[in-house]
This record gives C-alpha cells, sequence and structure tokens, in this order.
C-alpha cells in the first residue's frame, strides 16, 4: 500500500504544478493581447478625437466586444493640470454592459493608481492586483495607458483583467 501512495502524491503533485504553470502562461499570454489591444485602442482614441460621453462609451463597448476575455475597459479624460474631469468605465454583467461615470467624491479617481502610475512613468503600466470597490467590485489587474495629442497626455485608456485574490 504504501509503494503506491507516495508515487500517487508525486504524480498529483506534478499534476498541480503542470496546472499552475498553465494558468501562468495562459495569463501572461492574456496581458500580452491587452496590451497590443490596448496601445492601438489609445492611438486610435488620439487619431478619433470624441467629443462626448456617448461616443466614448460606444467605443468601449465596441473594444470590450472585440475582446471578449477582458473583463472592463476606461476613458479618463483629463484637463490641462492633469485632474480627471470625465472617467467612463463599461464593463461586463450578465446582461451585457454597465457603464459607470467614476468621478464621484467617493472613489477619489485622481488617486488611483491606474491613473497615477502611467502619469508618472508617461507610459502603459500594469497595476499590482487590487479590488475595485467603487468600479467593477471585483479582484482586477489593470493595465493603463496615456492617450497623447501633441505630446501630451490627454486622457488615460484602460483595460481590466480579474485575477483571484491574493493570498493574505
Amino acid at each position: 500500500m504504501r509503494s503506491t501512495f507516495i508515487p500517487g502524491l508525486f504524480l498529483l503533485a506534478l499534476l498541480i504544478t503542470q496546472a499552475c504553470r498553465l494558468d501562468e502562461v495562459v495569463q501572461e499570454a492574456l496581458q500580452a493581447a491587452v496590451v497590443v489591444a490596448l496601445d492601438s485602442l489609445a492611438e486610435e482614441l488620439t487619431a478619433e478625437q470624441l467629443t462626448d460621453a456617448d461616443a466614448y462609451t460606444e467605443r468601449l463597448q465596441v473594444y470590450l466586444g472585440a475582446h471578449p476575455m477582458f473583463y472592463g475597459a476606461a476613458v479618463a479624460l483629463l484637463d490641462e493640470a492633469r485632474t480627471v474631469t470625465t472617467s467612463l468605465y463599461v464593463y461586463r454583467t450578465a446582461d451585457g454592459y454597465q457603464v459607470l461615470d467614476l468621478v464621484q467624491p467617493e472613489y477619489d479617481i485622481d488617486e488611483q493608481d491606474w491613473i497615477t502610475m502611467p502619469l508618472a512613468a508617461n507610459a502603459g503600466v500594469w497595476t499590482p492586483p487590487y479590488f475595485d470597490a467603487g468600479g467593477g467590485e471585483i479582484w482586477m489587474i489593470t493595465r493603463s495607458v496615456p492617450v497623447l495629442d501633441s505630446g501630451n497626455i490627454i486622457a488615460i485608456v484602460t483595460t481590466d483583467l480579474p485575477v483571484d485574490a491574493p493570498d493574505q
């Protein structure tokens, strides 16, 4: 009995290790897809020069429709002082899409990592995992990319991927 238990336990450990590695490979591939898609969206938004909230909402819904593995997307429009003036967030629900305006006093949008990190880096960045209270209400990571016009950051555009809650 003992001689079959140890190889069986070893096989189980090997299978679990391989499954975990497969999850990592899938997550890395999904993150690579976000980088390409979001950089393209940022370039398109620079060229399109959308003028109202409805146009941005529609554009984000089309973007998410083209990328069914992405959970949500946002655009935060900035003024000359790099303060968020408008921020529309579109995310998936069981019934389709939900749209939120994230410029709410309780959300404190100008202090969110997904805003501050790309502004500081002047480049696209990934946030560490966080629980998006006031937004998607799930654990996620966010890729944020500045949208430029004549070298000035006029907006931040994002894509969210769901993640498991980190071990506490």
